[in-house]
């Protein structure tokens, strides 16, 4: 799995780096800290991380907000740690985000594979939203061309059939897509 880039937003300077340091080993870049939520929103935007690593509570704000804001602006995969005290709340907090939430003090290991599973989920996520996003369209597209289809069997007394093979042809003959001579249709005989 090739390795993406990273995002921490930690206030302890010495946290960070021994984060920094572990994900550079493992083949991370670039890995950018922040050790403010402010800091960090305007690195997210600049970054464009793969995935946001959060340790709470942060100098400016508790990070529950940050998190949020990462998550609406970005794709990232999110990971926040917090106080084992803090964990519950932390966990109900956030639960729409669908960031991984880990007690503190982490290991090494600990930081590694939750990183690998949250890049794999991040991907998978991504996959399924860029699947539906085609479906979507492709739904869209039908729905016009049956639409203008329609369209044709009204205003010329077509069978469906011939109206279809209409917009088929029409689509081949001028090398344009069946939505093209669809939308076309439509604007003529609306």
């Amino acid at each position: 799995m090739s390795a993406g880039k990273v995002l921490i937003v930690c206030g302890n300077s010495e946290v960070a780096g021994s984060m920094e340091s572990a994900l550079v080993k493992e083949g991370y870049h670039p890995v950018n800290c922040a050790h403010s939520a402010n800091e960090a929103r305007r690195q997210f935007l600049l970054v464009q991380p793969d995935l946001i690593i959060v340790s709470t509570p942060l100098p400016d704000e508790q990070g529950i907000d940050f998190v949020f804001d990462a998550h609406e602006k970005t794709t990232a995969g999110i990971i926040v740690m917090a106080r084992p005290e803090q964990l519950a709340h932390i966990q109900d907090a956030l639960e729409s985000t669908g960031a991984m939430i880990l007690p503190k003090p982490i290991n090494r290991l600990t930081l590694i594979q939750s990183a690998r599973f949250a890049l794999s989920v991040r991907n998978s996520l991504f996959q399924l939203k860029s699947e539906r996003d085609t479906l979507k369209r492709r739904m869209g597209e039908r729905k016009t061309i049956e639409q203008a289809k329609w369209l044709l069997v009204d205003k010329l007394k077509m069978t469906e059939a011939e109206a279809f093979r209409y917009i088929q042809k029409k689509a081949m003959d001028l090398r344009l897509k069946q939505i093209e001579i669809a939308e076309e249709i439509l604007r003529e005989y609306q």
